[in-house]
């Protein structure tokens, strides 16, 4: 009997001691807990192209994504953007526009609460990449005596590269320099622009390098002469189209330098323009040539496609 009554203590006492064990284990989390509480925590992430076969292009690619984590204070805190990575995968993806998911590797320890953008449409193109060369583009005027004696560009020609598509459009690329008032001879840094045939501009494109370094010789009592201009087309015109449904604007312009420069010219011809393929467009500029010791005024003509083509 007595021994009955020793084992109920001991169990008693194994009870309180059990329930003493689970109230501190519960109190032990609700401290740490108090201490390190659940957060959450913003970022912008850069987005980076994975798997993309090298003869294509990505373009439309989000620069970046918004991302918010959640998980313990301390692990939160120590997050850096730099530990968050998002990706698009382009495996698999062909030419054209594809709709693909933005995947987001978060550190261990949080949880992604929420994605800014989750899918994107991008656009695949062919790889391209080509020379082509610089040709200056002068703005301003001179005083009346004075002319471009001599233009030099380096280097004279630039590497292009980036989608195929956007390469077909470029028609040349120019650098403009402004000339300055009672301008004497000088240097210049100025980017290159790659623009269409109308004159609008390609965007888009890488150019290497993207400026060109222009040397300008100024020439003094020159004299000017004003003489027509003459366009000549080439290539296939559209049907039932002709050269003179064509129309130059001005008609004249006027060509200064010095007097044996200037005295042989009774008009002048501009570079064959190619007009194959081009039925669609209406309108587009031409700029002129610089001939060394020869400044023309203006320096670039529109050409226009007057007939109503039916």
């Amino acid at each position: 009997m007595e021994a009955l009554k020793v084992m109920i203590r001991i169990e008693k006492k194994w009870q309180v001691k059990l329930i003493c064990l689970f109230v501190a284990i519960v109190l032990w989390f609700a401290i740490i807990g108090e201490q390190n509480p659940m957060s959450e925590g913003s970022y912008t992430v850069p987005v980076v192209v994975e798997n993309l076969n090298s003869r294509y292009i990505a373009s439309d690619v989000p620069r970046s994504v918004y991302v918010r984590l959640a998980g313990p204070r301390n692990t939160i805190i120590n997050v850096d953007p730099s530990m968050i990575k998002a990706y698009v995968d382009l495996g698999e993806v062909k030419e054209g526009v594809s709709e693909v998911p933005i995947h987001v590797e978060i550190p261990a320890g949080t949880e992604l609460k929420k994605q800014g953008t989750v899918r994107a449409s991008i656009r695949v193109d062919l790889y391209a990449v080509k020379e082509i060369a610089v040709k200056p583009r002068l703005r301003g005027q001179l005083t009346n005596t004075s002319y471009v004696k001599q233009i030099a560009v380096l280097p004279e020609k630039v590497t292009i590269s980036g989608a195929a598509r956007l390469l077909r459009q470029v028609d040349k690329a120019i650098v403009e320099v402004t000339l300055p008032e009672g301008a004497e001879s000088f240097t210049a840094m100025a980017p290159v622009k790659l623009v269409r045939a109308n004159d609008t501009r390609v965007d888009g494109v890488t150019i290497t390098p993207w400026q060109s370094s222009v040397a300008i010789t100024i020439g003094h009592d020159g004299v000017s002469k004003e003489v027509p201009v003459v366009v000549h087309m080439q290539g296939n015109l559209p049907a039932g189209i002709q050269q003179s449904d064509f129309e130059v604007t001005p008609k004249t312009v006027t060509i200064r330098g010095a007097e044996n420069t200037i005295v042989p010219f009774a008009q002048l011809d501009l570079p064959p323009i190619h007009v194959t393929g081009r039925g669609d467009n209406k309108r587009w500029q031409v700029d002129i040539p610089f001939a060394n010791g020869l400044t023309v005024i203006p320096n670039t003509v529109h050409i226009t496609l007057r007939k109503n083509e039916s």
